[in-house]
């Protein structure tokens, strides 16, 4: 059970650690030679599949400049944060549609109450 959480944080990490070489437009060849690694060893990190330590996020956030916590959390764009956005867009044309809906409601009781004024007898 350990094993398998440990291959998703490394997954998620070495994800990390991609997308903002990614953002920072740089080489990976940059950030091993950072390291002292070769290119082929920094990568296998990248993509889960060496063991990531904490030395390494360390050393990783210093080259960025970042917090080495940064790497620990879920990236932009992940699975959770597509289902909260659609949760939120659901809601707005909910909302949307409920205010539509109130508007012509509020014009139903004016005209209604229009009718009433011109003519009490039709009640």
């Amino acid at each position: 059970m350990w094993g398998e959480a440990s291959l998703l944080e490394n997954a998620m990490v070495g994800r990390n650690m991609y997308l903002q070489r990614k953002k920072e437009d740089k080489k990976a060849i940059e950030v091993a030679d950072y390291l002292g690694l070769s290119e082929s060893a920094y990568t296998k990190y990248e993509r889960g599949e060496s063991k990531i330590t904490i030395d390494i996020i360390q050393k990783v956030a210093e080259f960025y400049h970042i917090d080495p916590l940064s790497f620990l959390a879920m990236p932009a764009g992940s699975f959770v944060d597509k289902a909260i956005i659609h949760l939120l867009l659901f809601i707005l044309l909910l909302l949307l549609q409920i205010e539509k809906q109130t508007t012509l409601m509020m014009k139903l009781i004016e005209t209604q109450i229009a009718r009433y004024i011109i003519c009490p007898s039709i009640l």
